[in-house]
C-alpha cells in the first residue's frame, strides 16, 4: 500500500494503514506492556526470565512507540500542510484536498487502537502492582 498521495500542489496526504498492520502494532504494544509488567513476578522466581522479559518488552516498545510517533507526525503534517486548523477557525471554504486531508485524519483516529492499548496497559499495571505487593509481603 502506498503511504501518500500527491496532489498538483505537491502536498502529500497519507493513505491509511491496513487493518492487519494496525492490529500488529496494537498487539505488539500490548505484549510489550504485559512483558514489562511480568518482570515483577518473574524476578521473584527467575532472574534470567525477568531479563528476557525486560529486553523483549523494551524492544517491543521501541518499535511500537516509533510507529505511534510516525502516525502522529503524519496527522500533524496533514493539518499543517493544508492549514486546516486556520481554515476551520476562519470558516474558510474547504477544497476537495482539504476534505481528503480531514477524512484521513478522522479515519486514522477512528481506527486507532491506542485508547484500548492505554486501558489494557493501565489494567495490567494495577494487576502487576497488586501481585508485587502480594509477593513482597509474602501473602502467597
Amino acid at each position: 500500500m502506498t503511504e501518500t498521495v500527491t496532489n498538483l500542489n505537491g502536498l502529500h496526504i497519507p493513505e491509511g494503514y491496513s487493518i492487519k498492520r494496525i492490529q500488529f502494532y496494537f498487539w505488539l504494544g500490548l505484549l510489550s506492556a504485559v512483558f514489562l509488567r511480568l518482570i515483577i513476578i518473574a524476578d521473584y522466581y527467575n532472574g534470567i526470565l525477568s531479563k528476557a522479559l525486560f529486553y523483549l518488552g523494551v524492544l517491543g516498545y521501541l518499535i511500537f512507540f516509533a510507529h505511534r510517533y510516525h502516525v502522529a507526525t503524519r496527522r500533524v503534517g496533514v493539518l499543517k500542510n493544508l492549514e486546516l486548523l486556520n481554515k476551520i477557525e476562519n470558516r474558510t471554504s474547504l477544497t476537495e484536498e482539504d476534505y481528503r486531508g480531514l477524512e484521513y485524519i478522522m479515519w486514522s483516529l477512528s481506527v486507532s487502537k491506542e485508547r484500548m492499548n492505554y486501558l489494557v496497559i493501565f489494567a495490567f499495571s494495577v494487576i502487576a502492582i497488586a501481585l508485587s505487593l502480594v509477593l513482597d509481603l509474602s501473602i502467597v
